[in-house]
């Protein structure tokens, strides 16, 4: 009796080479459905199995296909001579995967989400479940990747057992991912949806080892998060094992700005607001239309940003922050780079620019730099967690996504809308900088940045002393104003430095607040015509 391979796949990577090899070596197919149509194709000869059919009712079928698969033994076992013809199946082979997919309901009503998401392939996650159980005497193989060891082990007659149980760990691996993906899709829009569930266990997709981790010595891979729409994946389209850790960070922090920033102020357009006198109103942010924003990244720390007219101007302000110090940096860009954008960019040192595209002009040019790689995206998978691994297991929180809640306006004056839009777009950059952050806007630039310092009050020494260098380096002949607004992650308390900061031209100040000593802070900035704006809201990041 022939040997028989079962085999029935989505992930058709390597299957007609291993399907080959299994009927020259004597091998029966069985399979049903698309991989029974493609093996037809390629003129393998193949028995149609129906209890691999889709929509399968017959649980007759289902059950005996099990029972057969239970009940295989290896030539050799004793299990396998006393066996009797009607009992012995002689299935050897179980080749069988499935893709797990996290489905992302679009309908409010509950038995729309749960027709969307029908587990039309459960009974191959059965059947595979049921083939772990006789691991010992089948080849489980549900990774393309596996078929030529196989092959080889096959060709020799010694399938090690190592090999087996490694096989079948494999399998256990995928039907918990795939089981995952049913799971977290009906749980996603829930009536009785918790904030955080029982078992946190979203099936992340192993996509290539890549070339190196944060250092030289670390080995890294990238895995992706496998949405129904490959679409929504950052890096569902592009070849990353020449990219290292931190490239492949500063990618994805790069288009992370890009999209909060449209994505918060587009459902964030007004706050409510407070005057000092307890007066309530509302304050407007301009629409960003017309806006293009740019950022650049290092090392997961934003060392240039800005808000510009057109693509040239915000890169030509983002760029100019700190370009003698700062090298290997990734561009993010919101608007498609042009012509006159890319004769600037290609003079740079940069490793990557992020962009929703280019013009066929740009491409020539920053061709010219054979350092730069391009990467053209537009869509960002949103997360709704923020992780952070410790030892023995993992922290979660919800990701933050509330920019303000409220301003209270400390002192006389109000802001105005220039500077009411800056407060904003500083905000913003602020709460995917590292805490504690100090950010210092002239024009919607960034003329200095603070991250990671110790304290507030640390981070404000540290970006008064960045906006003067910028502004030696930069425009040492212009007046001796260094900045316009002065954007906090969290509270900080009145003392020299911030007159420091006020006396060298910042008009506006936006943090969290209270401070320790208010009255005292107000005052300075109503005698100085400072505008003062607590906003209750802190943006620690890490």
């Amino acid at each position: 009796m022939n040997n028989i391979a079962i085999l029935h796949v989505e992930n058709t990577d390597n299957l007609i080479d291993f399907a080959t090899f299994l009927v020259n070596n004597g091998w029966t197919l069985v399979s049903a459905n698309k991989t029974e149509e493609l093996l037809k194709k390629q003129k393998l000869p193949v028995i149609h199995e129906p209890a691999l059919s889709e929509n399968n009712i017959q649980i007759t079928d289902s059950s005996t296909l099990i029972r057969q698969i239970l009940l295989s033994r290896l030539p050799d076992s004793d299990d396998y001579l006393r066996q009797n013809e009607s009992t012995h199946t002689n299935i050897q082979i179980i080749c069988m995967n499935i893709k797990p997919l996290l489905k992302v309901p679009t309908s409010s009503n509950i038995q729309k989400q749960q027709e969307a998401i029908p587990p039309t392939n459960y009974y191959i996650s059965t059947v595979l479940r049921n083939s772990f159980i006789n691991y010992r005497n089948l080849l489980i193989l549900t990774d393309p990747d596996d078929y030529k060891e196989a092959m080889i082990q096959l060709r020799t007659d010694n399938v090690r057992d190592d090999f087996r149980l490694y096989l079948a760990a494999k399998c256990l691996n995928l039907i918990s991912a795939y089981d995952s993906g049913i799971s977290d899709s009906l749980l996603y829009n829930s009536i009785e949806k918790k904030d955080f569930l029982n078992y946190l266990m979203f099936p992340y997709k192993k996509e290539n080892i890549i070339k190196t981790g944060i250092n030289e010595t670390q080995k890294a891979c990238i895995y992706r998060f496998p949405l129904d729409s490959d679409e929504a994946n950052l890096f569902s389209k592009l070849h990353l094992r020449d990219f290292d850790f931190n490239t492949i960070c500063d990618i994805s922090l790069g288009w992370e700005l890009i999209s909060s920033l449209y994505e918060t102020l587009r459902n964030q357009l007004s706050v409510k607001s407070t005057n000092s006198d307890g007066y309530d109103f509302t304050t407007q942010f301009t629409p960003l239309t017309g806006t293009v924003f740019t950022a650049a990244i290092k090392l997961r720390c934003i060392v240039g940003s800005s808000l510009s007219s057109n693509v040239l101007d915000s890169f030509k302000k983002t760029y100019t922050y700190d370009r003698e110090n700062i090298t290997n940096v990734t561009l993010a860009c919101s608007a498609v780079i042009d012509e006159a954008a890319a004769q600037e960019i290609v003079k740079c040192d940069f490793l990557a620019i992020v962009a929703p595209g280019f013009t066929d002009e740009a491409k020539v040019i920053l061709a010219e730099n054979k350092n730069i790689r391009l990467i053209p995206i537009e869509k960002i998978t949103r997360h709704h967690f923020d992780i952070q691994l410790i030892n023995g297991g993992l922290l979660a929180q919800s990701c933050d996504t509330t920019l303000f809640e409220h301003w209270y306006v400390k002192t006389r004056n109000r802001p105005s809308q220039n500077k009411t839009d800056q407060m904003a777009f500083g905000m913003l950059l602020a709460s995917k900088a590292r805490s504690h952050c100090a950010v210092l806007l002239n024009n919607n630039s960034i003329v200095g940045i603070a991250q990671g310092a110790s304290s507030p009050n640390m981070a404000l020494e540290l970006v008064l002393y960045e906006a003067k260098r910028h502004k030696t380096r930069n425009d040492p002949d212009s007046p001796d104003k260094v900045a316009d607004v002065l954007i906090c992650d969290t509270a900080f308390t009145f003392c020299e430095i911030v007159k420091d900061i006020i006396e060298n031209g910042v008009s506006a100040i936006i943090q969290t607040g209270p401070a320790n000593n208010d009255e005292e802070f107000i005052q300075y900035c109503n005698d100085n015509d400072v505008v003062l704006i607590y906003t209750g809201t802190t943006h620690i990041s890490f």
